[in-house]
C-alpha cells in the first residue's frame, strides 16, 4: 500500500519535472498553477479522452481527505 510519504514525494517529483523542463522551479505555487491550467487546456483541446476537470478534482479532494484520516487511524 502507499504510504501518503510516497504521494507527496511523488507529487514533488511531478512538480520538479515540470518546473526544470517549462516553468521556474524556484517559483513551486507558480508551477502547480501552470500545471493544473495546463491539465485544463488538454481536457479542453481533447474532449475524446472523456476527461472532466471538476469532478476530477472533487474526487481527488475526496480520496485525500480518506488518505489523511487513514493516518490518524493507524
Amino acid at each position: 500500500m502507499t504510504t501518503n510519504d510516497e504521494r507527496a514525494q511523488r507529487a514533488r517529483t511531478v512538480l520538479e519535472l515540470y518546473a526544470v523542463q517549462f516553468g521556474d522551479p524556484y517559483d513551486p505555487r507558480g508551477t502547480l498553477i501552470d500545471v493544473l491550467t495546463d491539465l485544463m487546456h488538454l481536457i479542453a483541446k481533447e474532449p475524446e479522452l472523456g476527461l472532466e476537470f471538476e469532478s476530477s478534482l472533487k474526487m481527488a479532494r475526496f480520496h485525500f481527505e480518506a488518505e489523511a484520516e487513514e493516518c490518524l487511524d493507524t
